[in-house]
């Protein structure tokens, strides 16, 4: 029995979803598209039911990709049941949604979540009056305890039992009509007490207004990346590169001491030592997607989560959406941009969620020019700030330029405008840990089935390209540029060929070149810019596309020896 899970975005539908399946799930694209929909089984009334939580969605008329998703699934014909999903404290605003389910005539129970936050709110609802009115059954619950579980099963087993309905359901309304019936049922069945604001109201209300709310973002944001470092090198120093080190490469070591010294041996461990090797495709390539990345990607999602189940991240995004405008994006493309700042990867995963190709152009551009990621940050802090504070901050200033010029460029160049961002902010709330766990188990498979595949195979690929000669190829066409246009020592052709291997320890092996804090500030920043490293670059391939793929590349590239040309004339004219 197949059952969709529908309702408007921040109802609570994945805490319903999680509360009904636990944590086995399955998370799959609709078919063309990139929007991700949850599927589980749930139990109701002895049975097993097939459920499918729905991108939610304010109407059956879409605007995005993901509600064009959202409708499809809905107007299928092999639903046979909808568990309707509304919020308690909002009841009149999803109430239009709700008579546009109805229409479609197919069974549906209606779940009033977040009942208990309702009352404490003074919102008293009449249950057994709405039910009548709208002739289906409503049932209380709150999806943080369970509580109403029981009565959604037994209503299940009603509708299979075929018992009649409780009542007639409306007409067909026009939508005027519609939100006039809505204006007459709330307040029938609605009773709402007046009610001093909470502390936690009055600080969402602070964090939305621009004088006090771009600060406390500021605060937030720069905390969630010191988060995303410290923990990402905890993992790194006391999880991931001991079990690597102490366990895998051993491993490894023992199960290719057999092979003799050759071409096969050199493409598995990087040499005839794997614990020497750096690319490897059983040695550095592991170490590189499931050590260093991996830690990157897990902290970030878990203070992404954290940020989301809050209702914080969603005042992120209007507070910074009339700013991101001016570069042809919404308040959404924050998030990846945001992202970004800690690791492309889960940076250029999160672009998906934006609804225009174009926006998506721009946001990968933007992700990958606007900021370095926290490894190289770190490596950038730590060898060029012995020459100067000044160069570190030159360093970054020249980023944040190049990226928000970039934007503004693609914006110019590219056709079409950017949709207005229309999205409901939720209240302040704790995370659920059910929900939080689900999300980013699912986030993690992501990665580990998508990306980390796309990792070592570039590696591969660069093994097998660096036997060729064709590296060396690189290093001659990097030469001219390099040391007329960037003015950085010959020598470190080589390091800038090859950093897009690894982009931190790029940055680290210019300390021994004995060059200037000028030179190093140079060499930072078209390091930092001119290519995604290997693992955001095949992960981009997948997301994007050979094509867009290869014009963001090309595009990043171009701005970077202009920004860094710029940067080293600036040098010399002061």
């Amino acid at each position: 029995m197949q059952v969709l899970l529908t309702g408007n975005p921040n109802v609570g539908k994945s805490a319903v979803f999680s509360r009904l399946t636990g944590l086995a799930t399955i998370s799959a694209n609709y078919p063309g598209t990139t929007v991700t929909v949850k599927n589980g089984t749930a139990q109701l009334a002895g049975r097993s039911y097939s459920l499918t939580d729905v991108p939610g969605t304010y109407s059956l008329e879409p605007s995005c990709e993901a509600e064009n998703a959202a409708c499809r699934l809905i107007k299928s014909d092999d639903v046979s049941l909808f568990i309707h999903v509304l919020d308690a404290t909002a009841l009149e605003r999803n109430l239009f949604f709700t008579l546009e389910i109805l229409e479609l005539a197919r069974p549906t129970i209606l779940l009033l979540n977040k009942f208990d936050i309702a009352k404490r709110q003074g919102i008293d609802i009449d249950c057994a009056k709405l039910s009548a009115a709208l002739g289906v059954a409503v049932v209380p619950f709150i999806a943080v305890t369970g509580e109403g579980v029981g009565k959604l099963a037994r209503e299940a087993g009603k509708i299979i039992a075929g018992h009649p309905a409780p009542g007639p359901r409306p007409a067909m309304m026009s939508d005027t009509q519609k939100w006039q019936f809505i204006g007459a049922l709330s307040r029938r069945v609605q009773v709402i007490r007046h009610k001093h604001a909470s502390f936690a109201e009055k600080l969402q209300a602070l964090s939305m207004r621009p004088a006090t709310g771009l600060p406390l973002a500021a605060a937030v944001l720069l905390l969630a990346l010191a988060g995303v470092h410290y923990l990402g090198e905890a993992l790194i120093a006391f999880a991931l590169d001991p079990v690597y080190e102490n366990f895998y490469l051993p491993l490894i070591t023992f199960a290719l001491s057999p092979l003799q010294d050759g071409v096969i041996k050199t493409l598995l461990s990087g040499g005839p030592d794997p614990a020497a090797a750096n690319f490897g495709l059983l040695a550095g390539a592991v170490h590189i997607a499931a050590v260093e990345v991996f830690a990157y990607v897990l902290s970030f999602y878990c203070l992404l989560g954290l940020l989301e189940d809050t209702g914080y991240l969603a005042r992120i995004a209007v507070l910074l959406d009339n700013a991101l405008h001016k570069v042809g994006l919404h308040g959404h493309a924050s998030i990846p941009i945001i992202m970004g700042m800690g690791c492309k990867v889960p940076g250029i995963l999160a672009a998906r969620t934006l609804a225009t190709r174009r926006e998506r152009i721009i946001a990968l551009s933007m992700t990958l020019l606007l900021a370095p990621c926290i490894s190289q940050t770190a490596m950038i802090i730590g060898v060029i700030g012995p020459q100067g504070e000044g160069y570190v901050l030159a360093v970054f200033a020249a980023l944040a330029a190049a990226g928000l010029a970039a934007g503004a460029v693609l914006h110019r160049l590219s056709r079409g405008d950017s949709p207005e961002l229309l999205l409901e902010i939720p209240p302040f709330r704790l995370p659920l840990y059910g929900p939080f766990m689900l999300k980013l188990r699912l986030r993690l498979a992501e990665y580990i089935v998508e990306a980390m595949p796309m990792i070592m195979a570039g590696v591969l690929i660069i093994n097998i390209a660096e036997m060729a000669g064709l590296v060396h190829l690189a290093e001659e066409l990097f030469r001219w540029p390099v040391v007329r246009l960037l003015g950085l020592p010959p020598e470190t052709v080589s390091v800038i060929a090859l950093g897009f291997l690894r982009k931190d320890i790029s940055i680290a092996l210019l300390a021994p070149f004995g060059m200037t804090g000028e030179q190093l500030a140079v060499a930072a920043v078209f390091l930092s810019m001119y290519m995604p490293c290997a693992a955001t670059l095949l992960v981009m391939l997948r997301e994007a596309g050979l094509k867009d793929c290869a014009r963001v590349t090309a595009f990043n590239l171009l701005a970077a020896l202009v920004t860094a040309g710029l940067l080293n004339l600036l040098f010399h004219l002061i």
